[in-house]
């Protein structure tokens, strides 16, 4: 869960996903403002009917938002 102290230091424009992608930019936002994270173990039953939301659209977005936050992170200091 987020704090309000967390919420008012990230720049939310600065937020360009939706999503699944959406946690993983927040989640790199707060540490680069060195807030702590913590896991919070969530157990999910197994799917009885319907098909998964996941796709390779979401895993590919996915995959280039981490190295896109990567390489913001090398060259922008100013990032928050």
């Amino acid at each position: 869960m987020l704090s309000q102290a967390v919420l008012e230091k990230i720049s939310l424009d600065t937020i360009d996903s939706s999503g699944y992608a959406f946690q993983i930019e927040m989640n790199f936002f707060t540490w680069k403002n060195k807030f702590r994270i913590a896991e919070i173990p969530i157990v999910f039953t197994d799917r009885q009917r319907g098909t998964s939301k996941m796709s390779t659209k979401i895993i590919r977005e996915a995959l280039v938002l981490l190295w896109k936050l990567r390489f913001v992170s090398i060259f922008d200091r100013t990032i928050s």
